[in-house]
């Protein structure tokens, strides 16, 4: 990734983007902001634009692909690409698939404009943040929810290194990274991210990134 950020807005609303557009053209670590109106054109514009930092990405596209839709389709075909759902739906059910689908941060439209600049900035540099401030904490701690029985003790089972994983996980590090910082060699870094989906209970390590960021478990920076 270089040093100033491309970014694919996902959005049919002409206004909306054109007014976030103009937030984020403001900072300058931005460099390009280009915009799709549906999955279709946005899926086609990334496969001409491979080296797009960040998608942003509205649920409410079309009846026939759905923001979800194109978060799926963009992780199974960019599995490295950043992604960043902003929506006006406060809703659990969204929120968790958007997570299991792999987004680094859910936003509501009513986040301010320097929150949505944070969260962008963040997102881009690789660390992981969820939520937005208009998002109560309860409700991230009721979608996030571990599968397992004793969600309370859940994070206690835990090892030492696997916390420590964990963090540097949310940190945005990856494997070679991890691995280097905690002296072990990169294939240990997949054994402790399979251990902590077991013992915190979730599919995927998004999720438990998700998880203790929400119930402030781990530092975010």
């Amino acid at each position: 990734m270089s040093d100033k950020t491309n970014i694919l807005l996902a959005e049919d609303s002409a206004v909306f983007a054109m007014g976030l557009k103009l937030i984020l053209s403001a900072e300058a670590d931005i460099a390009q902001i280009d915009t799709a109106t549906d999955p279709l054109s946005a899926m086609a514009y990334l496969r001409e634009h491979p080296d797009t930092d960040l998608v942003i990405i509205d649920i409410s596209l079309t009846r026939e692909q759905d923001g979800l839709t194109l978060l799926e389709r963009i992780k199974e075909t960019f599995p490295a690409m950043r992604t960043m759902v902003l929506s006006q739906h406060k809703t659990p059910a969204y929120m968790q698939q958007a997570i299991s689908y792999g987004a680094n941060a859910y936003l509501a439209k009513d986040s301010s404009p320097e929150e949505i600049t944070r969260a962008v900035k963040r997102v881009a540099a690789g660390y992981s943040f969820f939520f937005g401030e208009t998002i109560p904490d309860e409700m991230r701690s009721e979608i996030l929810r571990p599968k397992k029985i004793g969600e309370n003790t859940a994070f206690s089972k835990l090892s030492a290194k696997e916390r420590e994983a964990l963090q540097l996980i949310t940190y945005g590090y990856s494997n070679r990274q991890i691995a280097t910082a905690m002296q072990v060699a990169t294939t240990t870094i997949d054994t402790y991210k399979e251990r902590i989906k077991n013992k915190l209970g979730f599919d995927t390590i998004v999720e438990c990134v998700a998880y203790a960021v929400a119930e402030h478990l781990v530092e975010t920076r």
